[in-house]
């Protein structure tokens, strides 16, 4: 496995209490005077594509809440090939694994360039003892990742539908919430490594909802599909594998 050192870009503490998405982040239900401890220890984060927050066994200090962009989870198998496990979100938080055991479960690698608060395991753990209005997002942030991870293993790397329904299903996704129409690019190898198929089949995929005018490349932008999101939406339905 190829090491990944790319230097992110610090720009200083996030303030929690003013962010853009609090409403979906894990500090979502604290209060004016929960915030005062936090005590500076959140940092606000940039990374470019391709760089890793962190590796699989690694110890895990970190927790990261993505602001923007995109990030696979990634688990490689012993002769080096990869297997995505999920692509996290705006909003999605990573590293939860940590709150329980030692070491990061998968290696985190950006697809895009991404805006992130990393947040001390410690800090965490405290305000989860000392602030009883964080148990209930914890439980439902481990209560979603684990139906998240239940759909992308029945609707991406399962069943009986074929290729390019599923790849409608993958694209359908990761759709970007900012911009309607626009859905996360992704190359044929990790296509592939969601899907569990080979990147020739990918392509081949693509090019159909190409022709089909279903997907189309966005003109200046290396990160982004413009999509048909209600045709793909059509053509990911589960009663196309009927």
């Amino acid at each position: 496995m190829r090491a990944i050192t790319i230097k992110a870009a610090w720009n200083g503490h996030s303030d929690c209490q003013r962010c853009g998405i609090r409403e979906s982040a894990l500090f979502a239900e604290l209060v004016e005077a929960d915030f005062a401890l936090l005590h500076d220890q959140i940092d606000d984060i940039d990374y470019p594509p391709g760089a890793a927050l962190y590796h699989a066994g690694a110890n895990g200090d970190w927790l990261f809440t993505l602001r923007a962009g995109a990030i696979k989870l990634v688990r490689y198998n012993a002769d080096g090939s990869q297997r995505i496990l999920r692509i996290l979100r705006r909003g999605d938080i990573c590293g939860l694994e940590v709150l329980v055991g030692s070491a990061y479960d998968h290696t985190a690698i950006t697809l895009s360039p991404v805006m992130l608060c990393r947040i001390p395991r410690t800090l965490v753990e405290r305000l989860n003892r000392d602030t009883p209005r964080l148990q209930k997002p914890l439980f439902e942030r481990w209560h979603a990742a684990l139906e998240e991870a239940d759909a992308w293993l029945t609707e991406l790397a399962a069943g009986h539908a074929d290729v390019k329904t599923r790849v409608a299903r993958l694209l359908c996704r990761l759709g970007n919430d900012g911009e309607p129409g626009l859905v996360t690019r992704l190359s044929l190898e990790d296509i592939g490594a969601v899907l569990g198929v080979a990147p020739e089949s990918a392509s081949r995929a693509l090019g159909s909802l190409r022709r089909s005018n279903l997907l189309a490349d966005v003109p200046g932008d290396r990160h982004h599909w413009r999509a048909d999101t209600r045709g793909l939406a059509a053509l990911a339905s589960p009663t196309r594998e009927n």
